[in-house]
């Protein structure tokens, strides 16, 4: 397929809306156009039936529809190179889809053409075909894997940000565990960075040169972990790939495989990963014979392996053999004073060094940043950040408390109600309201607009006292502006307070 380059992006889009883009419509195989930033502008018939659409996917993003575009479409954006690769319909029959970017005269990127071909259109040629991506697809991301870390891409010890107690000792326990081969097991909260610590047990180890296979349990179906992690041969089930599978445990060979959230591993698995663990002996379905692969285990989980085993929902001889070293990822919370040193990493990676030289975060920010919970963790924190400094205007060089987003506002009340439980203050917020009380309680997560006149001093008098009289954060929590605010202010008497 030929294209005349388009003189101007505009033209592109222009073009996806004549008239004349109907031809597509006599195709059988299914056909898309895509702006220079991934928003769909034209689908074909055969398109929206493949993947169950209708026309309104125009004017979406291509990552709000495919769970796969960030990999398909944006690739192509981001390269200004095709990317070919096999795809699902709605009726789950499989494909391929070629992606392939249009540019101007001039260079620019116009955009980006989607064209899909169902299994149907010559199916032993198109599996044949499929086979040969699948498998240069997975080739391609442990290629990736290892060329990383020739080029830094997988975090060692001295990459991990913070220098707190909690993670320094996190961090020389990791060191030293990691010149063994026995199993590693990483216990954290959703967020706190257990990936990071297990590529840094990886770099830190014998292993480093050899290929870090991660593998998240919690993603894929119980049905089919088991082939992910021992493979197929040729012709293993109904549905196999023809050229069958390498599983992940072979592809880890010499290296180190981690198994991030192993507490979701089915039990049959668990039995069939004790034994591989045991005697380095894969039985790969449909193989004639065994296979051997020497890795090193990783483990990782947030939840009570202990417990699930008392609740049979987890080995006991199992979590004897993978929890010869044990390493606790520390919660933000038990390390604040690495605060400082995250968010300004933060903010150079989302702003870019220059300018982020010269930005700066308010003291109240740190201020309240101390005070949250953050049961999100690490990766709480840079979502703040990301929407707190993508929703400033590009002139400002300071991040204050007005453009937290509200759903920190929000959770800051929970973090205050623990901390004065702890502390045994301010009583009424661990009690049961009274009548007396229940209109001001009733009211403290409502908006202006939503409490009655009655309660409204009231209420401005809570988020008072709940922000420590930051007009801002009040406003902003109340869902109005700081001018109605002083005014609300003026007319209670409250300007004084």
């Amino acid at each position: 397929m030929t294209h005349e380059p388009f003189k101007f992006c505009e033209d592109f889009e222009r073009f996806a809306e004549g008239l004349h883009v109907g031809l597509f419509d006599l195709l059988h195989t299914g056909v898309a156009l895509l702006s220079n930033k991934g928003v769909f502008l034209y689908c074909n018939k055969a398109f929206l039936e493949m993947f169950g659409f209708t026309n309104g996917v125009i004017g979406k993003s291509v990552t709000d529809v495919f769970i796969t575009g960030e990999r398909g479409v944006m690739d192509v954006i981001r390269t200004e190179k095709p990317v070919i690769s096999s795809s699902l319909t709605v009726n789950n029959e499989q494909g391929i889809s070629f992606r392939y970017p249009i540019h101007s005269k001039s260079g620019e990127l116009c955009g980006v053409v989607i064209e899909s071909i169902p299994l149907s259109l010559g199916k032993e040629k198109l599996q044949m075909l499929m086979d040969t991506i699948h498998n240069l697809e997975e080739a391609a991301q442990h290629f990736e894997q290892a060329r990383s870390k020739h080029v830094g891409r997988l975090f060692t010890f001295a990459d991990i940000v913070g220098e707190s107690a909690a993670l320094m000792h996190m961090k020389q326990l990791g060191q030293r565990f990691a010149q063994s081969n026995e199993p590693i097991l990483l216990w954290g909260e959703s967020g706190s960075g257990k990936e990071l610590a297990a590529q840094a047990l990886h770099m830190a180890s014998p292993r480093s040169a050899k290929p870090f296979v991660a593998v998240n349990c919690a993603a894929l179906p119980p049905d089919l972990i088991e082939s992910e992690l021992f493979g197929y041969d040729a012709g293993a089930f109904t549905g196999a790939r023809s050229g069958g599978l390498v599983g992940k445990f072979e592809l880890a060979n010499g290296g180190t495989l981690f198994l991030d959230e192993i507490g979701e591993l089915p039990l049959f698995v668990q039995a069939k990963l004790l034994r591989v663990l045991e005697t380095g002996e894969i039985q790969k379905i449909a193989h004639r014979g065994p296979l051997f692969s020497n890795f090193r285990l990783i483990g990782a989980t947030n939840r009570n392996l202990q417990q699930m085993v008392q609740d049979g929902k987890f080995r006991e001889d199992l979590y004897h053999r993978i929890n010869i070293f044990e390493i606790r990822i520390p919660p933000l919370r038990d390390r604040l004073e690495d605060l400082p040193l995250l968010v300004r990493y933060f903010v150079e990676q989302i702003l870019g060094g220059s300018r982020a030289k010269d930005f700066y975060v308010s003291r109240e920010v740190f201020e309240l940043f101390n005070k949250y919970h953050w049961p999100g963790n690490i990766r709480e924190l840079k979502n703040v950040l990301t929407y707190s400094l993508y929703s400033l205007p590009p002139e400002s060089n300071v991040l204050t408390s007005s453009g937290l987003p509200m759903r920190f506002i929000k959770g800051l009340d929970n973090s205050h109600v623990a901390e004065h439980e702890r502390a045994g203050k301010q009583a009424y917020q661990q009690a049961q309201p009274s009548a007396a009380t229940a209109p001001r309680v009733a009211a403290k997560n409502k908006k202006l607009s939503e409490v009655s006149a009655q309660a409204e001093k009231e209420a401005i008098e809570q988020a008072l006292d709940r922000f420590h009289y930051n007009k801002s954060l009040v406003a902003k929590f109340l869902g109005i502006s700081r001018n109605k605010l002083y005014k609300k202010l003026h007319d209670y008497n409250l300007l004084d307070k």
